[in-house]
């Protein structure tokens, strides 16, 4: 195997995930790096900036050694971030706290405040986003609230994306996707959203400068290069958010794919020739990160983590088993589910554990296993919580239809991905065929795929694509009989939830 090669970065919240690819895309070598999320208060989820680096300097560091003609051949480097974080910084782009991540809830109070000036609908018709205290600016505003002291100090607020850039090239700069993230962007103009700006009383000049994420910004620093070996020579490009580097990774960025990220959590997203809006804002709009596409796209209800909580409060025999080298405990615990008519024989499992993002963003919403009986068993509610989480899906994907899409297919990657039966259920709840990438854990290959393109190893996002994404071989394709059963119980699992949203929103928080 012979260079050029590239190197995609994954920056997530558990750890970095550095992968160096070859021209022709095939994976030569990846180094994953570990590192901690602090939880200092309830709704509270924070992260030194500086894990990241130090992750990114041992990962590529590691990475070097698998390449025979020396770090000259490495091209390019690009970036894969978790989105939705926020980390303020002094002039000298140092943190003056730990970053708020995307798991951080305690700027409720700041988004409160925001939507007595301007409405939800305002706010998502200006953004594509929802007034959410998830999104970036929230956090923002809290620091300026609640640490006054820090925010006097403050110079640039980025997401994670633009402070590992900084670190790499020494440039502050912004893609479009990361930038939407911070909920200030105006997705159609790809601008500052000037009247989001205004009611929340952000000074723009302490914002990245917007870019493209194919944009080649420079060679890395010299301290970047001491620091992981690299040859000073080597290309940084912008980057992307890590939703958008998976779903690129996925090979989907052409109008009418969609991308099921199929993890703790499923974000879904789908590529779209234009923005657009869902009426009942279920789906939000932000940049892909191809530049020349959009991303219509729920960020993700709680739906693999639904399953590993089954199997590790209800599934003791599976466990000892694997543990014993008898085969995969989800395999087993999945196995007699199987055998389970399609729609569980009317039970139904709400994938609400910690709210809800299907049918409809509610944080008060509970998860609930609806219909049992004697005649019931645990294979059956296995099944039911497998089909609450495509049931959750066909929301998500009928939203992105209210939009404008026209929904051809689906691609599923991460964990989610590896189960057979909950890809054949999803095809079947959907009526959509479902193909799975020969890599499932596409948010690296995603980020490399950029850096092909900034650092000049491919002509186009499309030509990197087919060099660098690959399917297995077999597709699931919905059976029409079990589709019509589905929305039957598609139906069904709609109207507990509605019944039920009154009991939500009347328990308190954790009840």
């Amino acid at each position: 195997m012979t260079g050029p090669y590239v190197i995609g970065c994954d920056v997530g919240s558990q750890g970095t995930n550095a992968a160096l690819y070859a021209a022709d895309g095939r994976l030569v070598a990846s180094a994953y790096e570990p590192y901690d999320v602090s939880y200092p208060h309830p709704t509270w989820a924070e992260q030194d900036p500086r894990l990241w680096t130090a992750a990114l300097y041992a990962g590529i560091a590691r990475l070097l050694a698998e390449v025979p003609e020396g770090p000259s051949a490495v091209k390019g480097l690009s970036f894969g971030s978790q989105l939705d974080g926020m980390v303020v910084c002094d002039a000298g782009g140092e943190p003056l706290r730990p970053a708020m991540i995307w798991m951080d809830r305690r700027a409720e109070p700041q988004a409160a405040a925001v939507a007595a000036k301007l409405s939800p609908a305002d706010f998502y018709h200006h953004t594509g986003a929802n007034l959410d205290s998830s999104h970036a600016v929230f956090k923002a505003l809290w620091v300026r609230d609640q640490e006054p002291e820090v925010f006097a100090k403050a110079v640039h607020l980025m997401p994670p994306g633009s402070y590992v850039l900084r670190e790499a090239a020494g440039v502050l700069a912004v893609d479009w996707s990361n930038a939407s993230s911070l909920a200030l962007l105006d997705p159609r103009t790809r601008a500052w959203s000037a009247p989001v700006v205004d009611a929340v009383g952000i000074d723009p000049a302490m914002l990245p400068e917007l870019a493209p994420g194919t944009q080649a910004v420079g060679p890395v620093t010299r301290a970047f290069a001491e620091r992981t070996g690299l040859s000073p020579d080597t290309v940084v490009v912008v980057g992307a958010g890590d939703e958008m580097a998976a779903t690129l990774g996925a090979g989907v960025f052409a109008p009418g794919e969609v991308c099921d990220v199929a993890g703790t959590a499923e974000p879904v997203c789908a590529a779209s020739a234009a923005p657009g809006e869902d009426p009942a804002m279920l789906v939000e709009c932000h940049p892909h990160a191809d530049p020349d596409v959009w991303l219509l796209e729920n960020p993700g209800f709680v739906s693999g983590g639904n399953l590993r909580w089954w199997r590790d409060q209800f599934a003791p025999v599976e466990r000892d088993a694997e543990a014993n080298g008898q085969g995969d405990a989800y395999d087993l615990l999945t196995g007699p589910a199987a055998e389970v008519p399609p729609g569980a024989e009317g039970l139904v499992f709400l994938p609400c554990m910690q709210g809800a993002m299907a049918p409809e963003w509610n944080g008060a919403a509970r998860g609930v296993f609806y219909g049992l009986t004697l005649a019931h068993t645990r294979a059956h509610m296995t099944r039911a919580l497998l089909e609450g989480s495509a049931f959750a899906l066909r929301d998500i994907l009928e939203g992105m239809g209210s939009a404008g899409l026209d929904v051809r297919r689906l691609t599923i990657v991460g964990g989610g991905a590896k189960g057979p039966l909950w890809r054949q259920i999803k095809a079947d709840v959907t009526g959509l065929p479902v193909r799975v990438p020969t890599s499932v854990e596409t948010t690296a290959t995603g980020a490399a795929i950029l850096a092909a393109v900034g650092a000049g190893v491919h002509p186009s996002v499309a030509e990197a694509v087919s060099a660098f994404v690959d399917y297995q071989p077999d597709e699931h394709v919905p059976d029409p009989e079990r589709h019509q059963r589905y929305t039957e119980a598609y139906h069904r699992y709609r109207e507990v939830y509605f019944a039920l949203k009154p009991v939500f929103e009347r328990s308190e928080p954790g009840r």
